[in-house]
């Protein structure tokens, strides 16, 4: 049975999609232009994954790595289609990440205390992520910061 979710670095025409996605679930999506562009240009180490579902884009993930760091990364975005969710589109994007990172030492995930935040807390742990720290009140009002580790090597 072949795979339902296929992963591939972005292109420009991925924008517009993925921008929606950004707007449903992250950040607004106006951002994404620019947040992409040097990956587009195959400038800088930023990496870009996206997530397909018959060769239409579903979801994305984007990681940086860590300034003074050895060979660690962090994960700054993972989005699907929120009507995707539990479908395998994340695991997919995650995979694809790890794979993309094979030299990498460690890779960082933060997020929020949040309940809205619950499932994709659940989704780090089911997939080998170790919760090391939680920063009260890091996000403002109340909001905590909540940091997921995963070794690569």
């Amino acid at each position: 049975m072949p795979d339902l979710f296929q992963t591939r670095a972005p292109r420009a025409t991925d924008i517009p999609t993925l921008a929606a996605i950004a707007d449903a679930t992250l950040f607004p999506g106006s951002l994404l232009r620019d947040m992409m562009a040097p990956a587009l240009a195959g400038e800088g180490d930023d990496l870009w994954r996206v997530v397909t579902r018959d060769d239409i884009p579903v979801g994305f993930a984007f990681a940086q790595p860590e300034a003074m760091t050895d060979r660690t990364w962090n994960l700054r975005a993972i989005a699907t289609h929120p009507d995707l969710r539990g479908a395998g589109a994340g695991t997919a994007l995650i995979r694809a990440v790890e794979a993309a990172l094979h030299e990498a030492r460690l890779l960082v995930i933060d997020t929020t205390q949040l309940p809205d935040q619950a499932r994709a807390r659940r989704f780090y742990v089911a997939r080998g992520w170790r919760q090391v720290g939680t920063i009260p009140d890091f996000f403002g009002a109340g909001e905590d910061k909540v940091t997921f580790v995963k070794a690569l090597i």
